[in-house]
């Protein structure tokens, strides 16, 4: 089993997945995720469609893909993020793979849409390109999670020094 989580922090970096299975290192909680414990995702989701439904748990067997939707509307999934940020190429793929998750399990998905604080800021037409490539990169990241070494990966210094794992992690040369 892998998780939504794992696939969006695969995207951003191959390592971080790799260090959460083989060292069960996890990341220290932050303020600014406690306080995103509190978004209610209705408070900021209420002008998607009918019906609408709320942290929605889902799990494709074929690729043991699993994760919990905010909000799956009509033919909509919805991620929120409770602050606005200036990068956010890497949740893309977390939208995604909801839109994949939904599909697997009998939802038909037109629309997958990234609301960062309380602004749209991506909305997806989804696609079956983007279907096979989640199922492409789900593969691949449960491969990567099987080998005992870590995968290659070639960050940025800059994402290095912003990363948690950089303490334990074998390919970082930040410390």
């Amino acid at each position: 089993m892998v998780s939504v989580t794992d696939l969006k922090d695969f995207a951003l970096c191959p390592v971080i997945p790799w260090i959460r299975k083989k060292l069960g290192w996890r990341e220290p909680i932050t303020e600014g995720q406690r306080i995103a414990k509190n978004i209610k995702p209705r408070e900021l989701a209420n002008d998607l469609p009918d019906p609408k439904y709320y942290e929605v748990y889902m799990r494709d067997k074929s690729t043991g893909l699993s994760g919990i939707i905010d909000v799956l509307a009509k033919d909509i999934v919805a991620e929120i993020k409770a602050f606005n940020r200036r990068f956010y190429g890497h949740f893309k793929i977390q939208l995604l793979s909801y839109a994949y998750l939904a599909e697997r399990n009998g939802f038909r998905v037109k629309d997958a849409i990234l609301i960062l604080g309380r602004e749209k800021r991506v909305k997806i037409e989804v696609r079956k390109e983007h279907m096979e490539y989640v199922e492409k990169i789900t593969n691949k990241l449960v491969e990567s999670l099987e080998e005992d070494s870590p995968p290659v990966a070639n960050p940025s210094p800059k994402l290095c020094e912003a990363c948690q794992y950089r303490r334990v992690c074998p390919l970082s040369v930040i410390l």
